[in-house]
């Protein structure tokens, strides 16, 4: 009888010390889960804001271009042409990178394709006539010419589709942006705002030489 009790009062004693035990595990449990998933979705949105900023840049790189054939035509000098040939450079690596970047939305993807054609269209019908014209200018060609092809403002067309491109690119990923921001607000951390959204440089193009 006596040995009964003791092994009563074993299980007793286990049971009483099994279930916090059993209460901390689960809450460790939930605790590592809940840090994972703020980890992961804090990531996502310093994602977001890397490729925000990239976009960016890709747009300071064609408007470098426009602005690097815009000082030659006027110009008419070689070394006007460097901003032009190293926004070119830039604008393949940087949309080539970005597409690596956001390759897990294949909407993303596709839309940087058709901002990449779009401005390989531009260079193939206005940049590189404009500036193969203004090379010529002196010998068979006139300045007559030059304005002439100017006054078109066929790059504009060119240029106001590629900023509604790369204004789509962005508002896509804001969108994303307030979707992760409220995931983190849901788990009660929110974010601390990091790098904004404005175009390059708050720079416009200005259409004079297109």
């Amino acid at each position: 009888m006596a040995s009964s009790n003791r092994f009563s009062i074993q299980k007793k004693i286990i049971l009483g010390f099994s279930i916090p035990l059993a209460v901390v595990v689960v809450v460790g449990i939930v605790c590592v889960n809940s840090v994972n998933t703020l980890l992961k979705t804090t990531h996502w949105v310093d994602h977001t804001h890397e490729v925000m900023g990239r976009a960016s840049a890709i747009e300071a790189s064609a408007v470098d271009m426009e602005t690097g054939m815009r000082g030659y035509l006027l110009a008419g000098k070689e070394e006007f042409l460097d901003p032009y040939t190293e926004g070119m450079t830039n604008f393949g690596r940087q949309v080539e990178e970005l597409q690596v970047t956001v390759a897990d939305n294949p909407a993303q993807v596709e839309l940087l394709r058709d901002i990449r054609a779009n401005i390989e269209d531009w260079v193939q019908d206005v940049t590189s006539p404009n500036i193969e014209l203004r090379r010529d200018i002196g010998s068979s060609k006139s300045m007559d010419d030059m304005r002439d092809l100017v006054s078109e403002a066929r790059g504009k067309v060119f240029f106001d589709k590629f900023r509604e491109q790369v204004a789509t690119f962005i508002a896509r990923e804001q969108a994303l942006l307030i979707k992760r921001k409220n995931e983190l607000q849901a788990s009660g951390t929110a974010p601390a705002t990091t790098a904004g959204t404005q175009g390059p440089s708050g720079r416009e193009a200005d259409w004079v030489g297109h």
